[in-house]
């Protein structure tokens, strides 16, 4: 017989591979009487189909048992996600192991789905578990907060700074490929060293921020996001737990995103403003007066509050010290026309005039 009337071996790896794919569709919810049956068909076409399928199924319950490596936003997502949606659960007889392991993680994601079915392949071929540890075993690991009155500066291993403001909580966790912080709460300055293979990202409640090399600055207020750009560029998701807008944001640009609603938009990002709490120097130049009080708050100590919301995009320009806010706040009348007044808790109210 010559080579041209041999029979062509199949290929391994696609051949798992579409095994791994039949399965991932397995557990679907949607999975239907004619889906079984194209299955039965396919596995009764080869009878390498038929053990291929074996091979990745006891695959498939063996790394069910296998805890998934923490990320350092899984704190968060868990913490900050509203209401999310209830998958409907598979049958019975078609439902995976009932411990939570990898794939069980990734299915709840369809985005992964596919990718899920050639991680699968692979690790029935040897090899690609070990992998898929290694890039999710984080090499760096830190948790840092500061106390009110209290800022740090933290210097990363690859030469990223960054600068944490009063009553801030952050998690640092360095990947193979991958950089991730997690800004629980309060304010941080990062100045990020460019890794183009290793992207940064800082992720605030349900926003991300994703950068190569930059400088900016983000506030985790109570109701809002605040991100501004010194110089470079970032990619900021309102809402990362759901496929969305964007926004890219440029040197001297600035978003500000309703945790409440996962709405956003635009504000002024002047360079003396970025991050000038470092220096002790609040700069507001045509300032929204909202976002001057969300701010000045931090370093009262006490609630800084709006008695109505038509005051909130009044326009203020001055400077402030972090050291003693409440001069700058007693003198607002000055400027604007409003009152200022103090309340029984020991902050203030602001009110129209």
């Amino acid at each position: 017989m010559n080579a041209s009337s041999t029979p062509a071996l199949p290929d391994p790896l696609a051949l798992h591979e579409a095994a791994a794919q039949w399965l991932v569709r397995r557990q679907d919810a949607s999975w239907s009487a004619e889906d079984e049956r194209e299955l039965d068909a396919w596995l009764a076409a080869e009878p390498a189909h038929r053990h291929a399928f074996e091979q990745v199924s006891r695959t498939w319950q063996d790394l069910s048992q296998v805890p998934r490596p923490a990320l350092a936003s899984d704190a968060q997502s868990l913490r900050d996600r509203r209401n999310p949606p209830q998958a409907s659960a598979p049958p019975a007889s078609r439902r995976g192991p009932a411990h939570p392991g990898i794939w069980q993680t990734l299915l709840g994601q369809p985005v992964f789905a596919k990718a899920c079915a050639v991680v699968c392949a692979t690790v029935v071929l040897g090899g690609g578990y070990a992998w898929y540890r290694w890039d999710n075993t984080p090499d760096y690991v830190l948790n840092v907060a500061t106390a009110a009155g209290e800022t740090r500066q933290v210097d990363l291993p690859d030469g990223s700074h960054v600068s944490l403001n009063v009553s801030s909580t952050l998690q640092v966790r360095y990947y193979p490929r991958r950089r991730e912080l997690v800004l629980d709460q309060g304010e941080g300055y990062f100045d990020v060293a460019p890794d183009a293979g290793r992207p940064f990202t800082v992720d605030a409640r349900d926003s991300r921020i994703t950068v190569v090399g930059t400088a900016f600055n983000v506030r985790n207020a109570p109701d809002e996001v605040i991100v501004k750009v010194l110089h470079g560029r970032v990619r900021v998701q309102p809402d990362r737990t759901h496929a969305g807008a964007e926004v890219m944001l440029t040197r001297e640009e600035g978003v500000a995103v309703d945790t409440r609603k996962a709405t956003y938009y635009p504000v002024a990002a002047v360079p003396d403003s970025v991050g000038g709490w470092r220096t002790g120097r609040l700069v507001y130049r045509r300032t929204p007066l909202g976002e001057v009080a969300q701010e000045i708050s931090q370093y009262v100590g006490k609630p800084v509050q709006l008695d109505s919301p038509s005051l909130k995009s009044l326009p203020v320009s001055g400077f402030a010290t972090t050291s003693a806010p409440a001069p700058f706040l007693e003198a607002l009348p000055d400027l604007l026309p409003v009152q200022v007044r103090r309340t029984a808790d020991g902050g203030y109210l602001i009110v129209g005039r």
